[in-house]
């Protein structure tokens, strides 16, 4: 793979916990965007869908995939993804709780055939925790679906 290219990341949010968390009552979910939180919508709503472009370089040090833009969050070797929780007081976001998508895994075959088709890579988050809340920290297993 030669110069950066762009590819298209869907993060489809199923499974909202709601609007009620502890004390908080208008929960909100959002994408981090550089430092600030974009396009969030209500957390008792059925879905939630994100499109981030990112651009893809390689990883000079491990010759794995690197992604860059003001979506792409953590050190060339560990790249994520921010979903962040919050709720909106006067247009100003006040964040409660983050849930990283990890990106090391993708394959330049997987970015390769998004590329090629046109299409986005999709990813499935079920974002509700074991206990019923919002679901934070790194995804895995069973709350996480990549689409390729």
């Amino acid at each position: 793979m030669g110069n950066s290219q762009e590819v298209k990341i869907q993060i489809f949010c199923q499974n909202l916990p709601g609007s009620q968390f502890e004390e908080r009552t208008s929960v909100r979910l959002g994408i981090q965007k550089g430092t600030v939180v974009i396009e969030d919508v209500a957390g008792d709503r059925q879905s939630a869908s994100f499109i981030v472009p990112l651009t893809v370089s390689t990883n000079s040090k491990t010759g794995k995939p690197n992604f860059l833009g003001p979506f792409a969050q953590g050190t060339p070797d560990e790249r994520f993804i921010y979903l962040c929780w919050g709720e909106r007081h006067n247009g100003t976001w006040d964040g409660f709780r983050r849930a990283k998508i990890h990106l090391s895994h993708l394959s330049y075959e997987a970015i390769d055939k998004a590329m090629e088709s046109g299409q986005a890579i999709k990813v499935v988050v079920n974002m509700t925790n074991d206990k019923g809340g919002p679901l934070c920290a790194s995804i895995k297993g069973d709350k996480i679906k990549w689409e390729i």
